[in-house]
């Protein structure tokens, strides 16, 4: 099989793994698969319309998940030097992305987070992924879709219940913006 043809049915291209975690990881490598090209995509040609790359992406995501946050905790999030973290922090609070505060216990230290523009901008960066997903799953008749989301709301609570802060389960989003 190449990676031209379809991907097979999750249960049969995992057979041969025993650990159900194995398993469950193939089959979302293939739902990924399905999604993954339309959703890098359509996020490229946004990013690259407003100027944000890859990195200052990434950080906009780590803010959202750590914040408050330190410049040093967002170099060591990101696996980048504090020199180049300082500079991406300087053009994300110049474009009125993310906000620099004074740390309330340590008045030397800056605090980062996103800014309500940035909140909004990942907003709009989310539903252009969702808007993937729901292509790929309008296709699905709607008593699949109900099997799927039962079962995939079960895997998300058990998830939440071991995961760290930057995983804790969101508030869900109201019906219109789904």
């Amino acid at each position: 099989m190449s990676n031209l043809d379809p991907p097979q049915n999750c249960c049969a291209a995992t057979a041969k793994l025993n650990e159900p975690v194995e398993r469950l990881t193939s089959c979302m490598r293939q739902l990924h698969r399905l999604v993954s090209d339309q959703i890098m995509g359509r996020l490229q040609s946004e990013m690259q319309d407003e100027d944000v790359g890859f990195t200052q992406m990434t950080a906009l995501y780590k803010l959202r998940a750590f914040a408050p946050i330190s410049v040093t905790a967002l170099a060591e999030h990101l696996g980048v030097s504090l020199p180049a973290t300082s500079q991406l922090v300087q053009e994300l609070v110049g474009r009125g992305l993310t906000e620099r505060r004074e740390n309330p216990l340590d008045r030397r230290e800056k605090l980062l987070a996103l800014s309500d523009k940035g909140q909004q901008f990942l907003s709009v960066k989310e539903k252009t992924m969702i808007s993937a997903y729901s292509e790929v799953f309008g296709r699905v008749r709607p008593e699949t879709l109900a099997r799927a989301e039962t079962a995939i709301n079960a895997l998300l609570d058990e998830v939440y219940q071991f995961s760290p802060r930057s995983a804790q389960q969101p508030p869900a989003p109201p019906e219109e913006q789904l």
